[in-house]
């Protein structure tokens, strides 16, 4: 499973930049994020139909 990455602005909460990574790269993203305190929103990624 795939899932998108959103790196929140400290401010206001929007959207500064976004990533889609595979299930095992998620937990060390988060670690990272908490490290240095960054907000992060974390959603499935949308698949397409083949």
């Amino acid at each position: 499973m795939r899932f998108e990455i959103m790196r929140l602005d400290e401010v206001d909460g929007t959207t500064v930049d976004s990533t889609v990574v595979d299930a095992a790269s998620v937990n060390r993203i988060v670690q990272q994020a908490a490290a240095i305190g960054q907000r992060l929103w974390i959603r499935p990624a949308e698949t397409t139909a083949s």
